[in-house]
């Protein structure tokens, strides 16, 4: 995960030629963090396998930036998130097998629940999308280094439609608004476009309704 104060440098050099006052950096981390949290909830790109240790097909795996432990008991599995991380929808069950959306969109409880829909459901291998909470001080690794510009624009947008600041500028916001809105439209085809090239002939296509 990757702080995100590493957004003030890039907000500083836009708004600072302006003429305006500086930002302070605790409204740029607030922004940051509005942004960030948009992001993942509209793109849905923040994504995560998450497996159980103890599972014999897992014996070997270790978690990393996108994989993460999970322990199960009956129905219930709970996540190892990373800190002020929520589940924001569950894409997989098992390898190769995306479920139809009206039994997966019930199934998860805030924030790192998966309620299994029966007791012999496969859960070797649960992918699902992840979003930051309100007290998030952090981005995701992937989403901050693909996704730099995109977000630094939506922040920038964010700072300069903010009234009665002295370094709002809402007549400019609007461009930045746009290409974050872009950088959006680009993650979720991405996750669209990999979910399709991964299922199997018989897995129900992901989509985003």
């Amino acid at each position: 995960m990757i702080q995100l104060d590493e957004f003030v440098d890039g907000v500083s050099i836009h708004l600072g030629n302006a003429g305006t006052s500086s930002v302070p950096r605790i409204a740029i981390v607030f922004a940051a963090r509005q942004v960030v949290k948009q992001f993942c909830d509209e793109s849905l790109s923040y994504i995560v396998n998450a497996f159980d240790p103890t599972d014999d097909k897992n014996t070997e795996r270790q978690p990393t930036s996108t994989s993460i432990y999970m322990s199960r008991l009956e129905q219930q599995c709970r996540l190892s998130l990373p800190r002020n991380t929520h589940i924001i929808k569950v894409w997989q069950l098992s390898d190769c097998a995306c479920q139809p959306d009206d039994e997966l969109d019930v199934i998860y409880d805030f924030p790192n629940v998966v309620n299994l829909y029966r007791k012999d459901a496969e859960s070797s291998n649960l992918i699902v999308s992840l979003s930051i909470t309100q007290h998030a001080l952090e981005c995701p690794d992937y989403i901050f280094h693909q996704y730099y510009d995109g977000i630094l624009s939506g922040i920038i947008a964010y700072l300069q439609a903010m009234p009665n600041r002295e370094w709002a500028m809402p007549n400019f916001a609007e461009n930045h608004q746009y290409k974050f809105m872009q950088a959006i439209a680009l993650a979720r085809r991405a996750v669209d476009k990999g979910f399709k090239k991964r299922q199997a002939p018989t897995s129900i296509p992901a989509n985003f309704g």
